[in-house]
C-alpha cells in the first residue's frame, strides 16, 4: 500500500477547518446570546421607565397593605406558596404597623439607583421646606457648602477633575434652582405680611417644581445620583480602615476594589456600607424602616436602623430623612 504524505496533510488541514468552524460557530452562538441578552436587559429598562416614575407623587401609606393584600388573595389557592404565604403575612403585618406611625410615602424607580434617588429627593424636600416654612438657612447653607467643595476633595481619592465635573456642577446647580425658587409671595414682597396660606401655597408649589426637575430622564436625577456615588466612595476610602472589615465581608480584599465594583457604576444596588457613607459624608442623619417580611415582637414591630447620628452638639440641629427598606429597594416615608 502506497503512502501519501500530501493525502495526511489534507486530512490534518480538513480537522484543522473543522474545529476553525467549530469555534467560529461557538463565537457566534456566544455572541449572539450576548446581544439576546442586551436586547432582554434594554427592553425591561425601557420598560421600567415607561411604568414607573423617577420618583412617584405622594401616595397614602395605605397603598402597601393593598398591595400586600391583594398578593396574598391571589396564592390563597396556590397548596406550593406556603411559606410564600406566610412571607406575606409578615409584610401585611409590618405595612400595618407602618400605617400607626407614618401618612404616606413615595416610591423610587426600582433601576438600582433607588437608595441614592430617594435620599437626593428627600434632602431637597427638607431643605425646601425649611428655607420656606421656618425661614431657616442654616442647613441649607451647610449642605450647599459641602457641596461646593465637594469636587476638589473627591479628586484626593483618584478622581479626575475634568471628567466629572460636569456631574458636579449638575448637583452645584440643584442648590441653586432651590435658592432661586420663590420664597415669598408677591403680596409679602409688596407689604411684608406673612400668613399660613400663602406659605402653605409657595410650599407647594416649590415641591412641585422640584417634582418636576427630578423627574426628567436623563437630566439632574441621573447626574446627581452619579455623582453621590463618587462621593460615597470618597469616603469610604478616605477611612478605609473604618469600613474595610465591612468590605471583607462581601468578599473584597480593599475599599478601592469594593468601590469600583459596588459603588461607582450606575445601576449597582446599595448595601449598608453605601447607606452609612453617604450619610457621614453629607452629614445627614438616614433612619431606615426594614420591611422584610419578618416581624418581630413587642412594641417596636419593625427593626430600624439609624445612620449618621453625629455627635451630641450637632444631632439636634442635623436633618433627618425617613426610608423605606424593602428586599433589594429603598422609598421615601412621611
Amino acid at each position: 500500500k502506497t503512502h501519501h504524505p500530501h493525502g495526511d496533510r489534507k486530512e490534518t488541514s480538513h480537522c484543522h477547518l473543522a474545529a476553525f468552524d467549530t469555534i467560529t460557530m461557538a463565537e457566534n452562538d456566544a455572541q449572539t446570546q450576548h446581544q439576546l441578552t442586551q436586547a432582554q436587559l434594554e427592553a425591561i429598562e425601557n420598560e421600567i421607565k415607561s411604568t414607573q416614575l423617577l420618583t412617584s407623587s405622594l401616595l397614602p401609606i395605605g397603598v402597601l397593605q393593598q398591595q400586600y393584600t391583594s398578593s396574598s388573595d391571589s396564592d390563597e389557592n396556590d397548596a406550593s406558596a406556603d411559606g410564600t404565604q406566610q412571607q406575606q403575612q409578615g409584610f401585611i403585618k409590618s405595612a400595618t404597623f407602618l400605617s400607626t406611625k407614618y401618612n404616606s410615602f413615595r416610591k423610587i424607580r426600582g433601576d438600582g439607583n433607588c437608595y441614592y434617588r430617594a435620599f437626593l429627593y428627600s434632602v431637597c424636600e427638607h431643605l425646601l421646606k425649611r428655607l420656606i416654612s421656618d425661614n431657616d438657612h442654616a442647613e441649607y447653607n451647610r449642605l450647599k457648602d459641602v457641596v461646593a467643595k465637594s469636587l476638589k476633595w473627591v479628586c484626593r481619592y483618584g478622581y479626575d477633575e475634568y471628567t466629572i465635573d460636569m456631574f458636579h456642577e449638575e448637583l452645584v446647580d440643584l442648590f441653586v434652582f432651590m435658592e432661586g425658587i420663590p420664597k415669598k409671595s408677591s403680596n409679602e414682597e409688596d407689604d411684608g405680611s406673612n400668613t399660613d396660606g400663602s406659605s402653605k401655597d409657595l410650599l407647594e408649589n416649590a415641591m412641585q417644581q422640584l417634582h418636576t426637575k427630578l423627574n426628567e430622564e436623563n437630566a439632574a436625577s441621573d447626574y446627581c445620583t452619579w455623582f453621590m456615588r463618587v462621593m460615597t466612595a470618597a469616603q469610604m476610602k478616605s477611612n478605609p480602615d473604618q469600613y474595610l472589615p465591612f468590605v471583607m465581608g462581601e468578599n473584597y480584599h480593599d475599599v478601592p476594589a469594593f468601590c469600583a465594583r459596588e459603588v461607582e457604576p450606575m445601576g449597582k444596588e446599595c448595601g449598608m456600607i453605601q447607606v452609612s457613607a453617604l450619610a457621614e459624608c453629607m452629614g445627614v442623619r438616614v433612619v431606615i424602616e426594614y420591611m422584610d417580611g419578618r416581624v418581630g415582637t413587642g412594641e417596636e414591630k419593625l427593626v430600624h436602623h439609624v445612620f449618621g447620628e453625629g455627635d451630641a452638639n450637632d444631632n439636634e440641629q442635623r436633618m433627618s430623612i425617613t426610608l423605606l427598606y424593602r428586599p433589594g429597594h429603598y422609598d421615601i416615608l412621611y
